[in-house]
């Protein structure tokens, strides 16, 4: 497994996870929005914590593949 691929897929998805926590939990306190408004502005951080959680585990299924990168013929 290559670590620097490793250490960057972790650190990059863990900035992205961080970021939208951090929207969504200053949404939170947010009083003045309405129900449907709220509904849709949590969403939108959710998905893409859940969405960064899977490209990560796949990364790191492929890291661990031992498969060579396609990006490394460039």
């Amino acid at each position: 497994m290559k670590k620097k691929g490793f250490w960057g897929a972790v650190l990059s998805a863990l900035f992205v996870i961080l970021y939208y926590g951090g929207v969504l939990i200053l949404l939170a306190g947010e009083p003045d929005i309405p129900g449907w408004a709220r509904v849709l502005l949590y969403a939108l951080p959710i998905g893409v914590c859940g969405v960064t959680a899977l490209v990560l585990v796949q990364r790191i299924r492929e890291l661990n593949s031992d498969e060579t990168d396609d990006l490394d013929k460039y």
